[in-house]
């Protein structure tokens, strides 16, 4: 069964980090070798998540069974809401709404 986290701050980064990984049991060092870092990366990533690149952050997250996504919930009339409407078009239920003409 799926679970979702959402995070706010980078430093919640660090603990679902963390806690992914013990409960995988695995040790930094096993982490490390499993993406090909040493344990003191895993142990510097997870004490400062945002001094990782986000390619290894996705590798961690896969590596551990997890994945990240986005969710995008602004204020309405918010500009990212704008640029989400342009960019994606509304689903419900599987199936594509139809716009109005000319909005796609």
């Amino acid at each position: 069964m799926p679970h979702d986290f959402p995070i706010s701050i980078s430093a919640q980064i660090k603990e679902h980090l963390r806690a992914l990984r013990k409960q995988q049991h695995l040790t930094q060092a096993q982490l490390g070798q499993l993406i090909g870092v040493s344990q003191a990366r895993i142990a510097e990533i997870e004490a400062n998540p945002g001094a990782v690149s986000v390619e290894q952050m996705l590798l961690l997250f896969s590596t551990l069974g997890a994945s990240l996504h986005l969710h995008l919930d602004p204020l309405p009339g918010h500009p990212a809401q704008q640029v989400a409407e342009q960019v994606a078009p509304p689903y419900t239920a599987g199936k594509a709404v139809p716009r109005k003409r000319g909005s796609w």
